[in-house]
Parts: C-alpha cells; sequence; structure tokens
C-alpha cells in the first residue's frame, strides 16, 4: 500500500468533526474511527471497532506491520505523557505532519513536531489492500 493512496484517503476525512466511538466520515469520528474508515475505504480489513476503541495497540498489531521509519503514510500511537501507554492514533502525511481526530477541532492535519514526537509509542505500515 502506497502512502500516497493512504494520505489521499485520510484527507478525504479532514473537516470530519470529533465524536467518540463514530467512524463515518463528514459526520463524526475518534482517532480510532479514523483509522477504521481509512481501512475501510481503501478495502483493508481490521479488527472490529469496539477492538480498536479499547486497545489501539492490540487493534493495529492484529492488522498492521510495526516498522521502524517514520515515513509518509506511518500510522503512529502516541501517548498522553512521552513514555506513556498509546491512547492517540494518527497518520503521517510527511516527515513534518500528521492527521489525527482532535477531541475539539475534529480531523486535522497538524504539524508533526517535538511535541507530538516525543509521545510516539509505536509506528506501523499497512498491508497492501491487494492482500486481504
Amino acid at each position: 500500500m502506497t502512502g500516497v493512496l493512504l494520505i489521499e484517503s485520510a484527507r478525504r476525512w479532514l473537516g470530519t468533526p470529533f465524536l467518540a466511538g463514530a467512524s463515518l466520515r463528514g459526520v463524526g469520528t475518534d482517532c480510532a474511527g479514523l483509522i477504521e474508515g481509512v481501512a475501510r475505504d481503501l478495502g483493508i480489513n481490521c479488527p472490529n471497532r469496539d477492538e480498536v476503541a479499547h486497545d489501539l495497540l492490540a487493534a493495529a498489531d492484529a492488522f498492521l506491520v510495526r516498522v521502524e521509519a517514520l515515513q509518509p503514510g506511518t500510522l503512529v500511537l502516541l501517548a498522553r505523557d512521552p513514555g506513556g501507554p498509546p491512547l492517540h492514533a494518527g497518520l503521517l502525511t510527511d516527515q513534518d505532519t500528521l492527521i489525527h481526530a482532535h477531541w475539539r477541532a475534529g480531523v486535522v492535519e497538524n504539524r508533526f513536531g517535538s511535541w507530538f514526537q516525543r509521545r510516539v509509542t509505536h509506528s506501523f505500515g499497512w498491508p497492501d489492500a491487494t492482500q486481504v
């Protein structure tokens, strides 16, 4: 799966309001719902909504591949505080920006600066949609 396709899909979600427990583009989503929605849009099977929302790491491990290098299209899990457990997810659009569902602003593309970088707990690449 190319990063370009992932980013194009994620950008279609920009402006979607934040709504906990939802995954409907243009209607409402949270960070787990955004990832679920991008996967769904690209024909990638992912864990059901309850699994994704309750344990981001287990859900990501179930359908994504852990990677070391951060590049466009990489899914990053983020902690509230550096060194903490993953509680948030976003998709890198390049080395300096990511798309995520912000609790007040909805789905936005933000600068992936040092604040976010210090909170990355895990990073994942995506499977090829034709192989799932």
